[in-house]
């Protein structure tokens, strides 16, 4: 008898959590796609993550900042901070992506952190250089990151090349692929040195 009570109690805990979890997802989703004309969130692969991570410390040694645009809930702003020892900065426009990014973010001590903004208002009112932008934006988005060049040291777009102009670098991920307006994008790391 125990152990039903039990169940019907995990089952009642776990929808309380999980319907109002789905449906606010749902109402950003749309909300990313009618009103604000963007790609809804989709999360970096953990091959995505560790390549960018791995391409960081090969290429950039010891980065002071990673911007992460479009960080959705920060997973590959952490793995970063993490595994680069950078300072990360996930840049992201939902509020409910910044809130469950804030909670994980708090267990990364400071080394990583999201904030609820623009990133295009970002970089108009960054003054500094950073050293390094990730960007998994979309191919209609991540183009308009050029404007800001002169801010930026490097740009590692995720699966979107930049079209007229030449990446430094391009990492094929050997498997796997995003869909995104009817194409079928497969898993790259574009790499832009300003």
């Amino acid at each position: 008898m125990n152990t039903t009570i039990l169940l019907v109690y995990v089952f009642f805990v776990f929808s309380a959590v999980m319907v109002p979890y789905i449906w606010i997802r749902g109402i950003e989703y749309a909300w990313c796609i009618l009103v604000k004309h963007q790609a809804p969130f989709v999360a970096s692969s953990l091959g995505q993550r560790r390549a960018t991570a791995k391409h960081i410390n090969e290429y950039y040694k010891n980065p002071k900042t990673v911007v992460e645009v479009g960080s959705g809930y920060g997973g590959l702003a952490r793995y970063i901070a993490r595994h680069t020892g950078a300072k990360s900065i996930g840049l992201e426009n939902m509020p409910f992506c910044v809130f469950v990014a804030r909670i994980f973010d708090f267990f990364s001590f400071g080394k990583s952190k999201t904030l609820f903004i623009d990133a295009f208002d970002y970089f108009e009112n960054n003054k500094e250089k950073i050293d390094v932008v990730v960007a998994y934006l979309g191919p209609t988005l991540t183009p308009k990151l050029l404007k800001y060049r002169k801010k930026i040291k490097v740009l590692i777009s995720l699966n979107f090349e930049i079209e007229n102009i030449k990446p430094t670098r391009v990492i094929d991920l050997r498997g796997g692929s995003v869909r995104y307006g009817g194409k079928k994008y497969p898993h790259k790391l574009f790499v832009y040195e300003f």
